[in-house]
């Protein structure tokens, strides 16, 4: 690991000589940058720069959080927030219309009526990423071919398109791709382009019509296949990386608690895959104290009694173990502890440590979805899932699909898109305006509005303008 070394000021000798008591994830982070003083230096490595960045926010924006974030400043400026997806444009991906603008902010919510179309419209988001890891034409074979992906028409196919302006702390760009065909199980790569801006003034773009290269760098253009893109090619050229790397390292989670509950084989493969096939591996493999203390912590509180955890290899596979404090009202030895297989938990309880690992992966994902994040949890529970929410839109960007009054009631009404389909086209935009004024006027909730299906969509956004 590459070690940095950040220079201290005496107030921040003072704080760290101060002695620690606790065992939470913040209070792990000072014994360790306790241990890391060398003279008037602090010597840090990577896991300790995340385990920094996840605490530089957290309890607020004063004291020695603050000092964190210009610590990390002066080691790493800008790498305190993974890159974002500011926006998509979207035109016959499976139910979404055409012409379809959707702005995502640091935490986004898609509201709607079962059928309206909020898993299609995430679904955009892992189409990306699918196209960056496995390619166009794997992409489309996993949803099961074109005429699957691809909005229906009773006449000649409509060209679906899909278009995202990103950002991030040294660049800016864009990036799409328009899809179009003879037949309903026909397709081409009808044009790509992409355009990227560095901070420095520096621009690299290309774009490509039906597999001739029209623009781009004149050393760095392979032969393209009409049903394949041409960014995974070259994603590994320093010009267009760091585009590709926004949309490779998008995951959008679907966590199964029985796929969680089953022994598991070692796979390498990051991040956490959309069920949590990989969920143990994920675990043992990251460094524990950039996901134990936070993970225990969570589930401490949902469940009263969680407070270890460990991984076991059982047969070739793995399975994770979870430590519960006995009640000393039910009898026996006070301070007895008894350890539960994943596979005797509650489908609440794993599903809500799946979350929570996916959340604390590293390196941090620039965005990461949750598709229902309240499924199986108790409605009690959900004030601590809004605040791992909101803590993890702190590094990386959030994606949620809910139904849940209780979250909504959280969340502000700017981060809400409300999601509906009408003669078999879906929509999406902020809300009303009118509804987003009383909800901010505390006259109702948007707990309320989802109960009494009241919640209405406002304007349609205006497409984005050339931001690259």
């Amino acid at each position: 690991m590459t070690a940095r070394v950040i220079r201290l000021t005496s107030d921040d000798l003072n704080y760290l000589e101060r002695p620690v008591s606790g065992d939470g994830g913040f209070q792990s982070l000072l014994r360790r940058l306790k241990e890391a003083v060398a003279g008037a230096d602090l010597v840090v490595d990577d896991d300790m720069i995340e385990q920094m960045r996840r605490y530089a926010g957290k309890y607020g924006s004063g004291g020695f959080q603050a000092r964190l974030r210009e610590m990390l400043d002066s080691i790493a400026p800008g790498e305190g927030r993974t890159p974002e997806i500011r926006s998509l444009q979207v035109s016959n991906y499976r139910s979404l219309g055409p012409g379809t603008t959707i702005r995502l902010g640091r935490l986004t919510a898609f509201v709607g009526p079962n059928g309206s179309g909020k898993s299609n419209t995430v679904d955009v988001l892992r189409f990306l990423s699918d196209s960056m890891h496995i390619g166009l034409e794997g992409a489309i074979t996993r949803r099961h071919g074109i005429g699957a992906v691809r909005r229906w028409s009773s006449g000649h196919p409509f060209n679906m398109s899909i278009d995202a302006e990103v950002s991030g702390p040294t660049f800016r760009g864009s990036y799409g791709f328009t899809l179009a065909g003879d037949s309903t199980e026909d397709y081409s790569v009808k044009e790509e382009r992409a355009s990227l801006l560095r901070k420095d003034g520096t621009r690299h773009q290309f774009r490509i019509e039906r597999g001739t290269w029209v623009e781009g760098p004149s050393d760095l253009r392979p032969s393209v296949d009409p049903l394949n893109l041409a960014l995974p090619l070259i994603a590994g050229d320093e010009r267009f990386k760091a585009l590709a790397d926004v949309f490779r390292r998008v995951a959008i989670y679907a966590i199964f608690p029985d796929t969680l509950r089953e022994p598991q084989k070692y796979d390498p493969a990051k991040p956490m895959d959309r069920h949590g096939s990989n969920w143990v591996s994920i675990l043992k493999d990251q460094a524990r104290p950039t996901w134990e203390p936070d993970l225990l912590a969570a589930l401490g509180k949902l469940t009263g009694d969680i407070d270890a955890i460990k991984i076991t290899p059982v047969g070739g596979y793995f399975i994770v173990k979870f430590r519960h404090k006995r009640d000393d009202r039910e009898g026996g030895s006070p301070g007895r502890h008894k350890w539960f297989d994943a596979a005797q938990e509650s489908d609440g309880t794993l599903r809500f440590a799946g979350i929570v690992s996916a959340l604390l992966q590293q390196p941090h994902l620039p965005v990461i979805g949750i598709e229902e994040p309240e499924l199986t949890i108790h409605a009690g529970a959900i004030p601590l899932l809004f605040d791992l929410l909101q803590e993890t839109r702190r590094r990386s960007q959030v994606v949620i699909t809910t139904h849940s009054p209780e979250l909504l009631d959280l969340l502000s009404a700017d981060d809400v898109r409300v999601v509906e389909r009408i003669a078999g086209v879906t929509t999406v935009t902020p809300m009303d305006d009118e509804q987003r004024a009383a909800v901010k006027q505390g006259l109702l909730t948007l707990g309320e509005m989802v109960r009494t299906g009241a919640l209405r969509q406002g304007m349609l956004f205006a497409p984005d303008g050339d931001q690259a």
